[in-house]
């Protein structure tokens, strides 16, 4: 009887363990990116949408609140489709041909011109924008 396959199975297990412990000690942000999750909408309020720019009152660390602003970068329209681009850190262009345009949470949407002439409704969810102590600015 061999213990070797054992050896093999309690190796494994503690590699997988050990590599498990140092992805958790990465801290968040150097694993965020601009395709991340945007996650200002769970301390800040009143948000609103102007053309490309987000604003909104958000929670400073002393307890107290600021309103805010950013652009939001890298979305399009695309025959009445708000899409990203390739490249998310390019000006936003949608706002040339969409309007009445809102924002709910992390999600924008508006009414956009079609190639046909016509609109639609659509909607897209805005990535990457953090609250950071009372400014929205895009997570690292």
């Amino acid at each position: 009887m061999s213990y070797f396959p054992k050896l093999d199975r309690l190796s494994s297990l503690i590699t997988m363990i050990a590599c498990g412990a140092m992805l958790a000690a990465i801290p968040n942000h150097a694993l965020a990116n601009s395709r991340s999750d945007s996650n200002y909408q769970n301390s800040c309020w009143n948000t609103q949408v102007d053309g490309a720019t987000l604003s909104a009152r958000c929670r400073r660390i002393n307890g107290g609140s600021k309103r805010t602003s950013i652009s939001i970068r890298g979305i399009e329209n695309r025959n009445g489709n708000l899409t990203y681009l390739s490249n998310s850190t390019n000006d936003s262009s949608y706002q040339n041909s969409c309007w009445n345009t809102q924002v709910d949470g992390e999600n924008l949407s508006a009414r956009c011109r079609r190639i046909n002439g016509g609109s639609k409704r659509t909607s897209i969810s805005i990535r990457g924008i953090e609250n950071r102590n009372g400014n929205l600015r895009y997570l690292r």
